[in-house]
């Protein structure tokens, strides 16, 4: 962002200074002498050696590599006691099943060793191998069962244009995986990548800008109408970026019902949009409130104000997205947004995430 005036930084410093909000964020309670809570950080990329030969070799995709070590350096520079790792994109999937299989089993495998190197400082989210649901309901059952994971990893679309097409995460050919998600009462963790629908629509700007907030709201919205969220109740979701661009659109979203209201088995034209349908029976609002949300990119007012008007306040979580974002840098703009009261901050910054995965509970 050279090309603007001012930095990135004092654009969002400035969005804090410009909130009404008398609150007291943690780093004045630091200087008034008070412990910093516990931060769980459940956006954490663990980049695994196979994983960045298969992308070099195939020329997919540059990114900066960093080693578990950094990562644990720069969590001890935010202050984070544990982070959850996850791996970045493009995905696994070039149209190779057997490719697709072994590169998830050595990135788990890989991340299982980090984390047994860093004892009680790291947490692990299976990769799966979608398009593959066989090999991905193996991998859920070694990734829980003998590597301990914490969840599964999820992108926000799978497929791909080279064989599938964009797939969001409602879609049908994922029941056996919910099925089994849902009877181990199993976290989700997502997080968007390219779609194929929508590469290079506007010229010269990078698909992280625009297309990830928005692939992270269409694999929402693709969860409420196709009833994938009502039908499985016990699978826990966090969305990364504050839910993308979905608190944008809620009103859309809440809103988008039949036309018409049943009365006494008269169908009753123009009568006010009623708030449910058959996937969502008790309305989009309720299932939306159910999912978990990180603050990774959304640490300013207007991002994190206007997920803190959509969900309750024990749905949010901490997030931060190394090795792209400095930690330290996303702790200090949370705690300076002036969306929290310390309490509140306490919650995102632990508590949530304690009890959405109860071994990291203090």
């Amino acid at each position: 962002m050279e090309h603007l005036p001012y930095s990135r930084r004092r654009f969002l410093t400035g969005l804090a200074a410009a909130s009404s909000a008398a609150l007291l964020p943690c780093d004045r309670l630091v200087a008034q002498g008070t412990a910093m809570p516990r931060l769980i950080n459940v956006h954490h990329h663990l980049t695994a050696p196979a994983y960045v030969k298969f992308l070099t070799d195939n020329k997919v995709r540059e990114f900066p590599v960093k080693t578990a070590t950094e990562g644990i350096e720069d969590m001890d520079k935010a202050g984070v006691t544990i982070a959850l790792c996850s791996t970045i994109g493009p995905g696994i999937w070039f149209g190779n099943l057997a490719d697709t299989r072994r590169l998830a089993r050595e990135i788990n495998e890989y991340a299982a060793r980090v984390v047994s190197d860093y004892p009680g400082r790291l947490g692990m989210f299976t990769m799966l191998p979608l398009p593959d649901i066989d090999g991905s309901l193996k991998e859920i059952e070694y990734g829980f069962d003998k590597l301990k994971a914490d969840g599964v990893y999820m992108y926000t679309n799978w497929g791909g244009k080279s064989l599938y097409g964009d797939k969001y995460l409602g879609d049908a050919a994922l029941t056996p995986i919910y099925e089994e998600l849902n009877r181990r009462k199993a976290v989700v963790y997502t997080h968007p990548k390219d779609a194929a629908c929508c590469e290079g629509i506007l010229p010269n700007i990078n698909s992280a800008t625009i297309e990830y907030p928005m692939d992270t709201a269409r694999s929402i919205v693709s969860l409420l109408y196709s009833g994938t969220a009502n039908k499985y109740p016990d699978v826990k979701f966090i969305f990364s970026h504050g839910g993308g661009a979905l608190p944008g659109i809620i009103g859309r979203i809440a809103g988008a019902s039949a036309s018409y209201l049943q009365d006494g088995g008269t169908l009753r034209a123009g009568a006010p949009a009623p708030r449910t349908t058959p996937a969502m029976p008790k309305g989009p609002l309720y299932e939306l409130q159910k999912f978990y949300y990180d603050t990774s990119s959304a640490v300013n007012p207007i991002g994190v104000g206007g997920l803190r008007k959509m969900v309750p306040m024990s749905q949010i979580v901490f997030g931060a997205d190394f090795p792209f974002v400095v930690t330290a840098e996303q702790v200090k703009l949370l705690n300076e947004c002036q969306v929290f009261n310390a309490a509140e901050l306490k919650a995102i910054y632990s508590e949530n995430a304690g009890r959405l995965l109860p071994r990291y509970k203090a």
